[in-house]
């Protein structure tokens, strides 16, 4: 994924060139600023057709991922630098069989004009499968809110602010933290329990082992419940979950963005796809109503500081309750579990990054017993600095996908309002150009040293948003950086985490994950 290109000479001009830009992103951060109308509808009369941005028929794209072709078998991202390479910067992925058609930009400025005129209600161009299952197969729940994920206009804005005082706001996170923390510390002792006495190897299941601490912990900050996952060697129910979702990934990137004839009649991969629906649906139902029955039995004298994200929720609307604590539960299992697995594994492959990290955690956890609170958390900068840099080398998605705003014009053409445009990244992370030495796993380029900015800060700043931006950045950023750094945080202070074996390879399934098993060695730390 790299494109080498030299990096010297024009450090300061670039800093100044970016220290517009973050200005500007910082007034925008809770918001959108939009463009003249005027200078908008001048350039896009100008510019050139939509229909004139070059890119693979659907012929050719066909022929090109189907056995024999160039492109047969290979990741999203490879087949992206390929066509980036044959059409530019800017280029159609044309629909097939009925399939979305997108353009893809690969320049950071692209995504900058999207982000700075999305409007009021920006469009994130939703999955198609996922509407027609929540719509058509089970609108006894998401016939009045859609979620988060697919809700478009207004209706995703009432939503966003019924939830958004209980999701945003900062505190409502902090107060989760000795509970998720001791999650985490079940965690290290279940990799006691299960580890090779001799080699201190994990068994060949370890993804089910982290998937029940990825489910536990967002469980319990969804409906402040615990559901012992991480003391049972097997539970049905989550078994059952975690094959759906699995399902659930793997199946939508192959029926969304892959040829299929699911929208003419149901295939076999389709019907698969409904099940796992259903599966996910049904288990968190489940999971949500025990958890409401025990919040009634609840004393009533609770203050809103004690009550749980589902009992605010609860409050506001019984069923947006469910429906966000579904999303949160779906969400917030196989993308928080992919983020943690990329981060275990680079910092195994840099023993010297880990040893860093390990120091600083050890300044707030003295002994291993200590505790995790809102207030020493804030107190791990190289913590926060190996997430970051994990998230650029091994992104839990491959891009932002948004519909235009508004009329506009990118790299000289225009892109109707509505036209979905994927802004790739997950590729820009990768290139020398925007982050130098960009294939070595380096948390220091995220730190500010004697006074001067963090180098990182000096790509793009449009290009790293592991977690959208504006006001559709993810409803669960805040939780899912708490339990990524707890986790963590316990596991090295514990252990020094190993990786013994080839490189482990990644795939995008619609979230970025393992191919092959997670075979990490804990070996005790003493002191």
């Amino acid at each position: 994924m790299i494109l080498k290109r030299a990096y010297s000479g024009h450090v300061t001009g670039i800093y100044r060139r970016n220290a517009h830009i973050r200005s500007f992103s910082s007034q925008v951060e809770g918001g959108n600023i939009t463009v003249a109308a005027n200078e908008l509808k001048n350039d896009y009369d100008k510019a050139l057709p939509y229909s004139k941005i070059p890119g693979p028929s659907a012929f050719t794209f066909l022929r090109n991922v189907l056995p024999g072709g160039k492109y047969f078998g290979q990741e999203l991202a490879d087949i992206t630098k390929g066509y980036r390479k044959e059409y530019g910067d800017l280029f159609k992925f044309p629909s097939i069989f009925g399939g979305l058609e997108f353009v893809t930009t690969l320049r950071p400025e692209d995504f900058q004009t999207l982000f700075r005129t999305e409007g009021q209600w920006p469009n994130r161009t939703e999955l198609e499968l996922v509407s027609y299952y929540r719509m058509k197969v089970r609108p006894d729940i998401f016939g009045k809110y859609a979620g988060l994920g697919n809700a478009q206009g207004k209706e995703w804005a009432d939503f966003r602010s019924a939830i958004n005082p209980v999701m945003a706001q900062p505190k409502n996170t902090k107060m989760y933290i000795p509970k998720v923390d001791v999650v985490a510390a079940d965690f290290v002792k279940r990799i006691h329990q299960i580890r090779d006495p001799k080699t201190k190897e994990v068994p060949d299941n370890f993804e089910f082992e982290l998937k029940k601490w990825t489910l536990e912990a967002v469980v319990l900050i969804a409906t402040d419940t615990r559901l012992g996952l991480l003391s049972n060697d097997y539970d049905k129910r989550s078994a059952e979950f975690f094959q759906a979702t699995k399902e659930v990934f793997r199946l939508l990137a192959e029926l969304e963005f892959k040829p299929s004839f699911w929208r003419w009649f149901s295939t076999s991969n389709f019907k698969k796809l409904m099940n796992a629906f259903d599966t996910i649906t049904n288990v968190s139902c489940e999971v949500i109503e025990e958890a409401r029955v025990r919040l009634n039995s609840k004393a009533k004298d609770s203050t809103s500081e004690d009550q749980s994200v589902l009992e605010k929720l609860l409050q506001i609307d019984p069923l947006l309750a469910k429906v966000m604590a579904i999303d949160l539960i779906f969400g917030g299992v196989d993308t928080t579990y992919s983020a943690v697995t990329s981060l275990l594994y680079l910092l195994a492959k840099n023993r010297d990054k880990q040893e860093i990290l390990r120091q600083e955690i050890m300044t707030i956890l003295p002994n291993k017993d200590s505790l995790l609170t809102a207030d020493n958390m804030k107190h791990l900068p190289y913590l926060r600095a190996c997430i970051k840099e994990s998230l650029r080398i091994l992104p839990t998605i491959a891009g932002n996908v948004r519909g235009a705003g508004q009329n506009i014009v990118l790299q000289g053409y225009q892109i109707p309002k509505g036209t979905a445009v994927l802004m790739a990244s997950d590729i820009l992370q990768k290139e020398d150009k925007h982050f130098p030495n960009a294939d070595k796993f380096n948390p220091e380029r995220w730190l500010k040293k004697d006074g001067a900015p963090a180098p990182a800060k000096l790509a793009h700043p449009f290009i790293f948003l592991p977690f959208g931006f504006g006001p559709r950045m993810c409803a669960g950023k805040r939780f899912a950086e708490m339990e990524i750094e707890t986790l963590t945080a316990r596991i090295i202070r514990n252990f020094q985490v190993e990786w013994n074996h080839p490189d482990l390879k990644f795939t995008f399934t619609s979230v970025n994950v393992p191919i092959s098993k997670l075979l990490f060695t804990f070996k005790d730390i003493n002191n």
